[in-house]
């Protein structure tokens, strides 16, 4: 690379950390002083002036570290490059528009605008919760309504041989409804707290009385089952596929850390 490229390169870095940083970063509560404010703004002034050069200089760090802990929202250094799997959270705003703005500069397109990253966040949260439901009306039982809205995960499955008459109408408490608004939708009367409480101790009167053994934790084969029966969950193929030969890997071979233990374990004294 020339020198041309090396410093444009660099320039391009500077602005997508400066962007990403602004929007994270939070007006602090703690008042400066109004000397040390004019100082640091003589100092962006003349390093505003600086010639730039393509070569790094070399920088303090007992700095670099004191900005990064007095940091009011506490973000990482810049040279830290970590997933939103690897640190169990989901992604913020932040973290896709800069995702977004990288992918839109190897692309050779101007920029990414923020509405794109609420909507990347949304969907995100929408496949997570819909692969949640999935795992979980395979584990325990469920109410539907509509034929599609799924609610009330955990409910008893009524038995077969027994009669269920909660959907029964009775003709004292049915009342013909009047419709006002013909092209509008007619909402249902809410059941006070007696009736959900009658209804629930119904259902568990119609299901099986034989106790079933507790759950264990959800884990990686109850994703994998899941995924290998609902795979319109993942959409992509090489998505779908990457991510399954990923958690046949778990169930088949050991993780570092599980050789760490198996390796500790081997080297402990046996005491009789």
């Amino acid at each position: 690379m020339t020198e041309d490229q090396v410093h444009l390169h660099n320039e391009f870095l500077l602005c997508l950390f400066n962007k990403v940083r602004g929007l994270a970063a939070a007006t602090p509560t703690r008042k400066l002083d109004r000397d040390k404010a004019i100082k640091e703004k003589r100092l962006r002034l003349k390093r505003k002036y600086r010639t730039d050069k393509s070569n790094f200089e070399p920088a303090d760090m007992y700095v670099e570290v004191l900005s990064q802990t007095s940091s009011p929202v506490g973000d990482e250094p810049i040279g830290a490059n970590r997933s939103s799997a690897q640190e169990l959270v989901l992604p913020d705003r932040t973290f896709v528009l800069a995702r977004l703005m990288l992918a839109a500069w190897e692309n050779n397109m101007d920029g990414a605008e923020e509405s794109t990253a609420h909507i990347v966040i949304a969907a995100t949260q929408i496949f997570l919760k819909n692969i949640l439901t999935a795992i979980f009306t395979r584990r325990k039982g469920y109410a539907v309504r509509d034929g599609s809205f799924i609610y009330n995960i955990g409910e008893p499955v009524p038995s077969s041989w027994k009669r269920n008459s909660t959907h029964i109408l009775r003709s004292s408490d049915y009342t013909a409804t009047e419709i006002i608004d013909p092209y509008g939708q007619v909402p249902m009367i809410k059941p006070n707290i007696e009736e959900a409480e009658q209804a629930t101790a119904f259902a568990y009167a119609c299901s099986p009385q034989t106790i079933p053994p507790s759950l264990k934790p959800v884990n990686t084969a109850d994703l994998q089952h899941t995924l290998k029966m609902y795979k319109n969950l993942v959409s992509n193929h090489t998505i779908y596929a990457t991510n399954m030969e990923r958690l046949f890997t778990y169930a088949t071979h050991l993780t570092w850390e599980d050789l760490e233990v198996k390796r500790l374990s081997c080297h402990q004294p046996i005491i009789d």
